[in-house]
């Protein structure tokens, strides 16, 4: 990054999921499609932006304050401009919808043009007497561009830019009318060019940082990600071919005088699961317009196969529709392991499914009068903890379960809106 800038954070791959900021990176690579790392420093520009709309009224008041009113109609001009332009700039990287790489170089040279054009005409304009004080307002342009280069394309360019200032200065002097050496010039220029070296440093030291923050974040993100995905897997594994597996496994009273029947139905059975377990590994369901109460009336009917018979209380609301599909896909998946658990675990053949809003979302409440069991003596398996609990988790919900011995059992999942 020291020697590229930022800008080599676009060779990172691509993220195919969508970002929920729909704003575009300010500065990305073509060939690098539209990565969220690089939209994620797009905000590193505004540093040297802010710090030109802070320092121009500054340096502003520090020169009316030492010269007065003398050459006040060029420096004030170049204040107003210069920070009107920036504040323009801010609103751009901010709301703006994205550029390519090839046209931020463009706008680098751009904004260096700026900056020779203010400090030139600034420089012919003041009065000869306060034009080394004049140059230093308008140079505050330049202190910004040298760090918008170091950021944009490393050290290396902008120590070329910072050797190409050293006769820049030189020639303001000469082009205002005083001599290169004169000592109120030279000390002037001395200090404008350790502006330009304190900014090189300072922003070099933000690209560090920047660089070793980005490892770190790729570093945590990476391991989330693959405990993430072994976690998707495991509930995949356990919420499907687990349970079919189980459910294939029980022994039925007709098993011998039905044994063709029995084995139609563990083939459809297999069939079945063999296509639920590919769309499974495909990826996650298209987002559909149905309601959730839509969902849950098919995985009523799912569980009909296992000889659960489900009496589903809901209604189509509005409100229903406003669940975002990830939030209506892990309630559904969650009560479907919640209806799994009452076949194979309370000891009877009928729920209660009911639907209601509640605090702000939607709540579904599972009720049987089963066995029921004790929350103390039964810690949660992997169904309760991870297909239930931590899949409405990671949505924003939750979810509680309440079972008493011989008082059957209440599931109650929720998810906000």
């Amino acid at each position: 990054m020291l020697r590229k800038g930022s800008s080599v954070l676009g060779a990172s791959p691509a993220d195919e999921a969508p970002d929920p900021d729909s704003v575009p990176d300010w500065r990305y690579r073509e060939d690098a499609g539209d990565s969220l790392l690089m939209r994620a420093i797009r905000y590193s520009a505004l540093g040297p932006i802010f710090y030109r709309v802070a320092a121009f009224p500054k340096v502003y008041l520090g020169f009316l304050v030492a010269n007065g009113s003398a050459g006040i109609v060029p420096v004030l001009s170049t204040t107003i401009l210069a920070v009107l332009l920036n504040v323009i700039a801010v609103w751009w990287v901010v709301r703006g919808r994205g550029i390519r790489a090839k046209t931020s170089g463009l706008l680098m040279y751009a904004d260096l043009a700026v900056g020779v054009v203010l400090t030139t005409i600034v420089a012919v304009a003041a009065p000869t007497e306060i034009q080394p004080f004049a140059i230093d307002v308008a140079w505050t342009w330049m202190v910004g561009t040298v760090a918008l280069w170091t950021l944009s394309f490393g050290l290396p360019a902008a120590f070329l830019l910072l050797i190409a200032a050293l006769p820049f200065r030189a020639f303001l002097t000469w082009i205002g009318g005083l001599p290169i050496d004169h000592p109120l010039a030279v000390s002037r220029s001395v200090g404008c060019m350790i502006a330009l070296v304190v900014a090189m440093v300072t922003t070099a030291g933000i690209l560090i940082l920047l660089g070793v923050g980005t490892r770190f974040a790729l570093g945590i993100g990476m391991r989330r990600g693959q405990r993430a995905e072994r976690l998707r897997t495991q509930r995949v594994m356990h919420d499907s071919v687990l349970q079919t597996l189980e459910a294939m496994g029980l022994e039925a009273p007709d098993d011998d005088s039905a044994a063709a029947e029995r084995l139609a139905e563990m083939r459809a059975t297999a069939r079945a699961q063999a296509v639920e377990l590919r769309r499974e590994l495909t990826g996650p369901d298209a987002p559909s317009t149905r309601g959730l109460a839509a969902d849950l009336a098919e995985v009523a009917t799912e569980m009909a196969r296992d000889g659960l018979r489900t009496q589903l209380v809901a209604a189509e609301t509005e409100e229903d529709y406003r669940l975002s599909h990830a939030r209506r896909t892990a309630i559904r998946d969650a009560v479907r392991e919640a209806l799994r658990n009452t076949v194979k675990h309370a000891g009877t053949k009928q729920v209660v499914l009911r639907v209601e809003e509640r605090e702000g979302g939607i709540a579904v409440i599972a009720r049987d009068q089963g066995t029921g069991f004790s929350m103390l003596d039964r810690p949660p398996g992997f169904g309760i903890s991870q297909s239930i609990m931590a899949r409405l988790t990671e949505v924003g919900g939750r979810g509680t379960i309440d079972s008493h011995p011989g008082r059957g059992t209440r599931v109650t999942l929720w998810v906000p809106h």
